[in-house]
Order: structure tokens, then C-alpha cells, then sequence
């Protein structure tokens, strides 16, 4: 019988999160959701549902749910779809966010976690092209990002990886990685005494940034 590994499988969605939180994650340390919260992963999913079904419609859906593996890294996950567009293969992440948020993204870019994820699925599996289709829960407006490999990333995203999986081989959690992120963190309570310390931190470093350089934008099609 095949012995159960000390930890889980480094999911893709954690390429882009704080280090300490993806060791968390990799060490099954539990997570508190509130009600909103489970409400939008639950909408998020039904519109994941609506949008591959779109895809499928529109004739260039190669692929959903595809299975991403990397027994070096450690990485399983899988792409929300895959599409052929001009005789290449594309991968397409899906992302819903409130409208806040998506003003945000619409005036900034990407988050860096969603970036990151499909940065992850480029780098594994070779694909030349990359969308990340981020769609506002409120109005179902959307912003199509259209994105290359990107060496730098690549490498840092892997050496990324293998220090998570360092670390929760060793059972230690890495430093803080402060941002406002913290404030909506489901384990902000493994960092932080209380509310006030957390906001307080967060308030004092709002924005954490990776190493590379974030890619310059392409065209945005709303």
C-alpha cells in the first residue's frame, strides 16, 4: 500500500499567494470561511460552469478542466479550458470578482494571484498564449488579459515552489509576506493576535510585490 504524503500536492492556485499561506495550504492547516465568502466561491463556480459552456458554443473550446501535472514540483491542478484560436492552443483562466474589485483590475491589471496561476500553467505546459478572462459578479462585465510566457516569471515561480515544499517538508511556515490581502486572508489568524494587529500590519505595507517585474500589459478587450 502506497504511504500517504506528509503533504498535499502544490495547487496552481497558490502560484501567486503568500509564501507562508501556500506552506499552510501544503500542511492542510484549516482555513475559516465566512458566509460572503462561501458565497461567492459558490456563484464563481456557477459562472465557471456558464463560461466554459460559452466556449463550447462558440466552437473553439479544445478542453475543459484540463489535468496539469508536474511530479518534479509536486504541481496538480487543472485549467478551467483549453482553446484553439488561429490553429494555436491557448489556455484560458477564469476569474469572477465583486465590483470593487474589478474597477481595481480594470485600472491596475491583473492581481498578481491570478496572473501567477496562468504564468504557472504557461510555464508547464508550453502552451505560446494565455487569456485571463476576469468577469464582475455584479454585472457580468468583463476583461479579457492576453498574455506570452514570460521567462522571469517562469524561474521565479518555480523557485517559488520548491521553497514551499522545502519548507513543509521541514514543518516550518516562512516569514510574513504583509499586504492588504491579509485583510480577507481565511488564515490570518495563524500570523496575526487579533483584527486590530492584522489591519494595522496590512495598513502600515499595503502592497506586496514579487521579485520579477510584472509583464507589460497587452491590449484589454472589455
Amino acid at each position: 500500500m502506497k504511504a500517504k504524503s506528509a503533504f498535499r500536492a502544490f495547487s496552481p492556485s497558490l502560484a501567486g499567494a503568500c509564501l507562508r499561506y501556500a506552506v499552510m495550504d501544503l500542511l492542510r492547516f484549516g482555513r475559516v470561511l465566512d458566509p460572503e465568502s462561501l458565497a461567492a466561491m459558490q456563484e464563481g463556480s456557477r459562472r465557471h460552469r456558464q463560461f466554459q459552456q460559452e466556449l463550447l458554443h462558440l466552437g473553439e473550446l479544445v478542453a475543459v478542466e484540463e489535468r496539469v501535472k508536474d511530479d518534479s514540483l509536486m504541481v496538480s491542478g487543472r485549467m478551467d479550458a483549453v482553446v484553439r484560436w488561429r490553429e494555436t492552443l491557448q489556455v484560458v483562466e477564469y476569474k469572477t470578482v465583486n465590483a470593487e474589485r474589478f474597477e481595481q483590475i480594470r485600472r491596475d491589471g491583473p492581481l498578481i494571484a491570478h496572473f501567477a496561476q496562468l504564468a504557472l500553467y504557461m510555464e508547464l505546459t508550453g502552451y505560446p498564449s494565455g487569456h485571463l478572462v476576469v468577469e464582475s459578479r455584479d454585472n457580468a462585465e468583463r476583461i479579457d488579459f492576453v498574455f506570452a510566457p514570460d521567462v522571469a516569471w517562469g524561474l521565479w515561480l518555480r523557485q517559488r515552489i520548491v521553497s514551499a515544499l522545502f519548507a513543509a517538508k521541514n514543518r516550518q511556515l516562512p516569514e510574513r509576506e504583509v499586504s492588504l490581502g491579509c485583510r480577507s486572508c481565511d488564515r490570518w489568524s495563524r500570523c496575526f493576535k487579533t483584527e486590530d494587529d492584522r489591519d494595522q500590519a496590512a495598513q502600515a505595507h499595503p502592497l506586496w510585490e514579487p521579485e520579477p517585474p510584472y509583464p507589460q500589459l497587452p491590449a484589454v478587450v472589455d
